[in-house]
């Protein structure tokens, strides 16, 4: 007796992945050539430029143009890879500048060594002003986002809070908007990493400790206003397509 096979072949899978692939493509151009309309020119203009050196290399060395030509297309795909993968994320971040949550959005791409919390320390709910907390090697950071002359008073009771339970690690506070004295969001990585460790910096073990410290103070706050969930405050790409 034939029996029938019900397990399905891996080619679709290979298929849909491919297909995302290509989807995660077009709509990081989408993204990108929408706060940089240069973008498609700087892609194209660089894919050119690698297949002319490739076309060059050949007559200079005497390789087969063929070979010259499939390395220069490797490497025109590579350089659009990198202008797109540089472009797509400072384009994302600028298209959500000013909205609730955005600072999270950022925090969540900071990488290893830091410890960010899930949901704001502290949070307006009529203005959605929030402050975030964060742990890494400097110590802890408030990440303060909403007009500085409105959550001066939010940054300073969240800071004498902490302070009051980790009186000796370090408190840093960043401001994070369009205003003078405010960090954009697009520079917020770079800022928390250019936070000074001197004479204090914590190691994995302390980052750990802090940050457990950090949750017990949290579960004793009040709850999240309706209407914010920071869980979920993450970069919306269809609505930056306009879907």
């Amino acid at each position: 007796m034939w029996t029938v096979s019900t397990s399905q072949t891996p080619k679709p899978t290979r298929r849909r992945r491919l297909g995302q692939y290509f989807q995660n493509i077009k709509d990081s151009y989408t993204i990108s050539r929408r706060t940089y309309p240069w973008v498609g020119w700087a892609m194209l203009g660089s894919a050119l430029g690698a297949i002319a050196l490739s076309v060059g290399l050949s007559r200079l060395t005497g390789l087969a143009l063929w070979y010259c030509l499939f390395l220069g297309v490797l490497l025109a795909l590579m350089v659009c890879m990198i202008i797109l993968s540089l472009t797509v994320r400072r384009a994302s971040y600028s298209q959500i500048e000013g909205m609730p949550g955005a600072a999270k959005a950022v925090l969540d791409q900071i990488g290893r060594g830091w410890y960010v919390e899930s949901e704001p320390a502290a949070v307006n709910p009529k203005t959605q002003d929030a402050v975030w907390r964060v742990v890494g090697r400097p110590g802890i950071v408030l990440i303060v986002e909403g007009p500085m002359g409105r959550v001066q008073k939010m940054a300073a009771d969240e800071h004498k809070k902490v302070h009051r339970i980790l009186s000796t690690v370090p408190i840093h506070t960043v401001h994070v908007g369009t205003g003078a004295e405010q960090v954009r969001l697009k520079d917020l990585p770079g800022t928390l990493r250019k936070l000074p460790t001197k004479p204090v910096r914590l190691t994995d073990s302390e980052i750990s400790q802090v940050s457990k410290r950090l949750s017990s103070l949290s579960s004793k706050g009040l709850p999240i206003p309706k209407g914010i969930d920071p869980t979920k405050m993450r970069i919306d790409r269809r609505a930056m397509r306009g879907r």
